[in-house]
């Protein structure tokens, strides 16, 4: 499976339901969290109900699990009575196949342990260490009772009383504790419920129907879980534009507004925005939900077959392993090497997409679709693409027997001539016309040969591209790694001595270790290209001997990286084993450095107390105390206002904190006091990188080199404005923002720095202070 891109993960979980695990981002239905939660605390049996795609599983997941737990009950893993069994189970020898599902969920070892179990004696024999807690039972997609295992439709009712023992007592239930169930239902199959309401008597009064998102909540979800990516004027724009729905008005379609989002569509746009860097992509365009989806689902196929060719094989998984004939969800267990007759690599990219998604279950991984919501626009998008290639094949047959007439009525006619020519006795023409059938063999046999030696030279040109900017990449990596271990190397050799320099070291050797990753990220991308570099080349000098021998030099040169590579990689895991190390010990001396006390002015006193007060706070900063750090920098800086380092470090802590508007002013007023301070120009630099600002990016860059040549982030966000330039010809940018404080570092007195299409100069090394 390819490697997800590094960086924050989304907050958007996409199609698939929110998890126990994400209840911190789960925003938009306090109000129902509440209700529902005090319904099932007062009540024996709660139903909830809604349609497809309205949140019922987030909610209960993210929502229910979590205040039933604050309320003081053990709940039980959130369970489903459909499914797919085990291989080698026969669901005619089981008791009841709905119970053994819902125990499957609740059991960690082999169906054993659970065939000869009903509910209730399972939920007894269950260890518990505090057994006077209420119990709380989850049943969710409870449609599946009518859905799956048809066969075995005599065993609901037995099911369903199975639940009613759970009950059996009015106040009490297993072993005389407390038992509250919740059945989660979709809205159209709540009638076949009904049908067995004589078997729950008075159970079924208490229910909860919940509704498809309303725009205020909608708007709380994009507001609060996205970290200040949404405002609120952008957050209603977008709740306005997925609000619509496609209906027929006046024999037209059109789309119209209506009361609900769909918290699916939200979702997708939302991650959308959030993977493209904050910009609105085609998911939050104005569209009914069912077309946004179904080309979700088409451009999720398409990326997760990239490579392969295997659009087919992926829609008939699909189609035949993870959808009913009934129109409902089934799962495929995960083999060895393929799942339902499927490659596990692509089964893997289908999971990374998030078309489909994993369920550990008795020790085997299952896989089903991300959500009942996709089921209808992955049929259709299944039907319209399987039918194209239909009409495609027949265009393909009716096309080749088109030639194949042709070239019977041209066979015939020089049949015919030439037995003309033969009764007449012309043996000249017939001479000639065996000449240039000759000749035009040769011709084609020629052009053939041409044609597959400049269709080898394309393919070898463009495969050397592919490696020269593999290596360009692997040596700007290089550089970076080699650039990192000088900065340990350097700390290797650091010892307090209360010098003006000594801030920048320490804030460029920390930061290392918050680059680190980036790295690593890097360098496994770096793998993965090579393999498939690989891949390809042994591929393409199978396939095309015309250029054999240059494909082989050039797989050789490409097979010479890999060992590289490994070096590289030892290297970096070297250096961050060192950094740690250093780290500790960089800390300890700085904690426990005493600057001398000298016999001088009362503002050289008041710089040595701002020097201790910045080292006390970097110190408090490493070891986790941000508040304390931050109290400690602003003392530090009203005991000296110059203090650039002081500023400099509140700007990281809150860039940390994601305030990056505060940030940057913390940067600039550190800029203010000494201009070419070099981790506050890095950082500036970082902050103009992200808002795509790249001359000005690559200016502070520069000057932050120039400043401290040793200072790494400055180095990656050089190389990364360097790689832009390289991948896109033209550039929108009209020139430096006026407002650039790189822009005064250069021009002070203080630093002489090279222009800005020169490389970063190596200045002398500073001089520690008296």
């Amino acid at each position: 499976m390819s490697a997800p891109k590094s960086g924050p993960q989304s907050p958007f979980p996409g199609p698939r339901p929110y998890e126990a695990g994400e209840r911190d981002r789960f925003f938009g239905r306090a109000g129902e969290r509440r209700d529902l939660a005090a319904l099932v605390i007062a009540n024996r049996l709660t139903v909830l109900y809604g349609p497809t795609g309205a949140g019922k599983t987030s909610l209960l997941a993210a929502g229910l699990v979590p205040e039933l737990e604050r309320a003081g009950f053990m709940v039980m893993p959130i369970a489903r009575p459909g499914g797919l069994l085990p291989p080698g189970t026969n669901p005619i020898h089981l008791r009841n196949v709905y119970s053994a599902n819902v125990l499957m969920h609740w059991h960690h070892g082999d169906i054993d342990g659970v065939v000869k179990h009903t509910i209730t004696s399972y939920l007894e024999a269950m260890p518990d260490p505090r057994p006077e807690r209420p119990l709380a039972l989850i049943i969710d997609q409870f449609e599946d009772l009518f859905a799956t295992h048809t066969t075995q439709w005599e065993q609901r009712e037995a099911f369903l009383h199975e639940l009613v023992e759970c009950l059996a007592k009015p106040e009490r239930g297993v072993e005389e504790r407390p038992v509250r169930i919740c059945l989660a239902i979709r809205e159209e199959q709540l009638a076949e419920l009904e049908r067995y309401a004589a078997l729950l008597p008075d159970l079924l009064r208490v229910r909860f129907r919940l509704d498809p998102l309303r725009r205020p909540a909608a708007i709380e979800v994009m507001t609060h879980a996205a970290g200040g990516m949404f405002s609120r004027a952008d957050a209603e724009k977008l709740a306005t534009d997925l609000g619509h729905r496609r209906v027929r008005t006046f024999g037209k379609l059109a789309l119209v507004p209506s009361e609900f989002i769909e918290p699916m569509q939200l979702q997708l746009a939302c991650d959308e925005k959030w993977r493209r860097g904050g910009r609105s992509g085609a998911m939050a365009k104005p569209r009914d939900p069912d077309e946004a989806l179904i080309r979700y689902v088409d451009a999720g196929i398409a990326r997760a077959r990239a490579g392969w060719g295997a659009e087919a094989k992926i829609r008939r998984f699909i189609g035949d392993k993870l959808l009913t004939p009934e129109g409902g969800r089934s799962a495929a267990i995960r083999g060895k090497r393929n799942t339902g007759g499927l490659s596990n690599k692509l089964v893997d990219r289908l999971e990374h997409e998030r078309l489909i998604r994993a369920e550990e279950r008795l020790g085997a991984r299952w896989y089903e679709l991300a959500h009942d919501r996709l089921l209808e626009p992955m049929r259709l998008s299944n039907a319209v693409w399987f039918d194209s290639q239909r009409r495609r094949r027949r265009a393909r047959r009716v096309a080749l027997l088109l030639l194949l007439l042709a070239g019977l009525g041209v066979a015939g006619y020089f049949g015919v001539q030439w037995a003309l020519d033969t009764y007449r006795g012309l043996e000249g023409e017939k001479t000639g016309v065996e000449a240039e059938l000759a000749a035009a063999s040769r011709t084609r046999e020629d052009l053939e040969q041409a044609l597959a030696r400049a269709e080898g030279a394309h393919a070898v040109e463009r495969l050397r591209a592919q490696a020269r900017a593999l290596d360009v990449d692997f040596v700007g990596l290089a550089d970076d790694v080699q650039a990192t271990r000088g900065v340990i190397a350097t700390m290797a050799r650091f010892s307090p001595r209360g010098r003006d320099g000594e801030p920048a070291d320490l804030t460029n050797f920390v930061a290392v270790a918050a680059e680190l990753p980036g790295l690593g990220a890097r360098l496994t991308g770096l793998v993965q290209r090579h393999a498939e570099l690989t891949a390809e080349l042994a591929a393409a000098t199978a396939a095309r001997p015309v250029v054999e021998a240059d494909l082989k030099a050039l797989s050789k040169e490409t097979a010479s990286r890999g060992p590289e590579l490994e070096r590289l990689r030892a290297d970096l895991d070297a250096a961050a084993a060192e950094q740690i190390r250093q780290r500790v010990r960089v800390l300890a001396e700085v904690s426990g450095f005493e600057a001398p006390q000298r016999g001088a002015s009362g503002d050289a006193r008041a710089r040595e107390m701002a020097r201790e007060l910045w080292r006390d706070a970097f110190v408090l900063l490493q070891r986790g105390s941000t508040e304390d750090a931050r109290g400690r920098f602003e003392r530090a800086h009203l005991r000296d206002p110059a203090s650039a380092p002081s500023w400099d470090m509140l700007g990281r802590i809150a860039q940390t904190a994601g305030d990056l508007k505060t940030a940057e002013q913390s940067y600039r007023r550190a800029l203010a006091q000494v201009p070419d301070y070099g981790p506050s120009l890095g950082s500036m630099a970082s902050l103009y990188l992200t808002k795509e600002w790249f001359l000005d990016a690559e200016r502070c860059a520069r000057e932050a080199l120039a400043a401290q040549p040793d200072l790494l982030s400055a180095r990656i966000v050089l190389r990364a404005v360097q790689q832009r330039r390289q991948t896109e010809v033209e550039s929108d940018e009209e020139g430096l923002s006026p407002k650039n404080p790189c822009v005064r570092a250069a021009a002070a007195p203080a630093a002489s720095h090279p222009p800005a299409g020169a490389p970063p100069a190596s200045p002398e090394p500073a001089q520690p202070a008296e």
